[in-house]
């Protein structure tokens, strides 16, 4: 130790320790970190200036690491926790997280692979938290519950800024070091977890440890702890979860993963399948093994699935205050849980005993229709959903209708508005998903409500109700399910099966093939005109136009639903007019002799990929139903029979009868 250092000249008795940490603040620099590293192992010195030092040293990182556990190891635990918590709340990423260049090199000076390249504020919340751990293990109270609480506040509010994989695994760390019932730490198995700062040297007692007195309060300061950690590792994982929530990312991708194990058969030959890719992408895989970690902490904090159940199926409006730190409650049941954590910890167990045949004990799933009016609502459009819910969240409903749909245990509401509800609700979590197989769940659903009037009116509610046009290309397919599975059955119920009815088909013909909503004006808003018809008119034309393509094929099919009575109408009033509409469309085209409107307004490329997708795909539909139609009702046109009195009677009946 150089003695003619001013850190050393200046160590109290010489100065006082104020003094003495105005000199730290000023002389202090990376050179002379291993000096005051070899100063601070004075635990008096350490008790007494260490709490100060945080600040300074902090920004030193990763230099000044020794110097930090000194100060976990050795200072006054409860004014270090104050500083420790302070410097948490205002960790903030910055522009210049970069780390030196000098500590790369260090990192690689021992020819081994170089340590991950951390962001300076992820080493200094991994260091924090690691110096949590470390005061919480020396503090001797009768009321552990309020450093806790003191310390969690502070870890959340700087997580929930920056949740990466290094400093989720850090805070699974703390909350498992500070658990009253901890298990040993398991051997690292991901790259996070060698950014995991632990302390391997003796700490010093608390210098103002409370006398060890029997205290009424023991067992519940300890469930108050418990309460506490459950209460974070939920916030913990409702953070990292919506971390992976971005258009591009699959999150943890649990109702893909769940419909490959459970129905092998549906996946697509020489594609990749998420659970493959899980598999051999790095990234991936660190992210099943953090939740492997949380979920096993939550396990060891006895969070029970009951627990989560009960909280997920609390409707919002009965859900408990947030957690007030500024007023912490007394008693463990003063604790709540917040009911997106617990539905995404709950999603997250159901999910991984069927990926990883865990042994564990399948887990009870909630009552599906009452989670999605409680997650979900009251929504004016799928969108609304499709786009304004986080991924996650989506994700996490789905998953857990999969597996209830495979253990048979989704009990369809009795009510049918109940029903077209939950339907509808699902349909919107699941519209805009990637993969078919995801949007296929509410068919599924559909389908197996065992009444067929009700699976009617829930179509025709679909099909004629404008904020749900978004369904309607579902519905059709529905539908479509429907005929054909009918079809199929014994010749002698044909007539007792709605599907094949041709009064029933008939309510639902004007909303199939609808003039109104054709009737675009492609002469003075020819922009306007083209924009919705490709974005939003498209999808439902093309698959309406399907089925009546593959139900006009059919001779059986078009006979049993009397296609014949109300083919003038569908020709007249909806094929001719969309040809023209088509034609509108590609007569504005410059290539094509046109002015050339479109392609002004929104740009020769877009134009090209918006035709090819939207015009161009229903004049090719359109070219094979004109085929099949000329087949089938070639040279009838004359003879064509309009719908009697009778029909028009009965249809008016059921249109009656059939309202939702």
């Amino acid at each position: 130790m150089a003695e003619e250092d001013p850190l050393v000249q200046a160590l109290p008795p010489a100065t006082d320790y104020l003094t003495y940490l105005t000199l730290l603040e000023y002389q202090l620099t990376p050179a002379r970190l291993p000096l005051l590293h070899k100063l601070l192992q004075d635990e008096t010195l350490t008790t007494n200036i260490g709490w100060d030092l945080v600040h300074l040293l902090l920004p030193m990182l990763p230099q000044s690491l020794d110097c930090l556990q000194d100060i976990a190891r050795l200072g006054n635990p409860r004014e270090v926790i104050l500083r420790v918590s302070e410097a948490l709340m205002q960790l903030q990423p910055s522009d210049d997280d970069d780390d030196d260049d000098d500590d790369d090199e260090h990192n690689a000076d021992d020819g081994s692979e170089a340590s991950p390249v951390l962001p300076r504020h992820v080493r200094q919340f991994n260091c924090l938290v690691a110096m949590l751990s470390t005061l919480h293990s020396r503090i001797q109270t009768k009321y552990p519950s309020r450093f806790i609480a003191t310390s969690l506040q502070a870890a959340l509010e700087a997580y929930t800024l920056f949740p990466t994989n290094e400093t989720t695994t850090a805070l699974v760390e703390f909350f498992r070091d500070v658990s009253p019932s901890k298990r040993p730490a398991p051997p690292p198995r991901a790259a996070s977890e060698s950014s995991v700062v632990r302390v391997s040297q003796a700490s010093a007692p608390d210098p103002e440890a409370e006398a060890q007195s029997p205290s009424p309060n023991t067992d519940n300061e300890k469930e108050l702890v418990k309460k506490y950690l459950q209460f974070g590792l939920m916030e913990l994982l409702k953070s990292f979860l919506l971390s992976l929530s971005g258009p591009t990312d699959p999150g943890m991708s649990w109702t893909g993963r769940v419909l490959e194990k459970l129905h092998p058969e549906s996946q697509i030959a020489n594609k990749q399948s998420q659970t493959d890719l899980y598999a051999s992408t790095k990234e991936l895989r660190e992210r099943d093994m953090i939740i492997g970690k949380v979920m096993a902490l939550s396990r060891d904090l006895g969070l029970s699935n009951e627990q989560l159940l009960s909280v997920v199926s609390l409707p919002p409006g009965d859900q408990p205050s947030p957690l007030d730190f500024d007023d912490l409650p007394k008693t463990p049941d003063g604790v709540p849980f917040e009911r997106h954590g617990a539905l995404l910890l709950l999603t997250a167990r159901a999910a991984t005993t069927v990926l990883f045949s865990s042994g564990s004990e399948a887990v009870m799933l909630p009552d599906l229709p009452r989670l999605f009016v409680n997650f979900i609502g009251d929504i004016e459009s799928l969108d609304e959903v499709a786009f304004g819910q986080p991924q996650v969240l989506l994700d996490s409903l789905l998953a857990l209708t999969v597996l209830s749909t495979a253990r048979q245990s989704v009990e369809a509401p009795a009510d049918p508005k109940e029903f077209k509800d939950f339907l509808i609700r699902v349909t919107a979590c699941s519209s805009r998903q990637s993969y078919t197989t995801v949007r296929r769940i509410p068919a599924a659903i559909f389908h197996s409500h065992p009444s067929e009037l009700v699976r009617f009116k829930v179509l025709r509610h679909i099909f004629e109700t404008d904020r749900l046009h978004s369904a309607r290309e579902t519905a059709v397919g529905w539908l479509k399910d429907e005929i054909l599975t009918a079809a199929k059955g014994q010749e002698a119920d044909n007539d007792n099966k709605i599907f094949l009815n041709p009064h029933y088909f008939s309510v639902l013909f004007p909303f199939l093939f609808n003039p109104s909503e054709i009737l675009l004006d492609v002469h003075t808003e020819i922009v306007a005109s083209w924009l919705r018809f490709s974005q939003t008119l498209t999808p439902t034309i093309h698959a309406a136009l399907n089925l009546y393509y593959i139900l006009v094929s059919s001779a059986r099919l078009r006979t049993e639903l009397q296609l014949e009575k109300t083919y003038l109408y569908f020709r007249g009033r909806f094929l001719e007019p969309l040809k023209s509409i088509c034609h509108a469309f590609e007569c504005d085209l410059v290539a094509n002799g046109g002015d050339g409107r479109l392609e002004a307004a929104v740009g020769e490329d877009l134009v090209r990929i918006g035709m090819a997708r939207s015009v161009g795909i229903i004049t090719h539909i359109v070219g094979q139903v004109d085929e099949a139609v000329n087949e089938a009702f070639a040279g009838a046109e004359a003879e064509m029979q309009e719908p009697s009195m009778d029909d028009i009677a009965r249809v008016d009946a059921i249109r009656k009868d059939t309202l939702l």
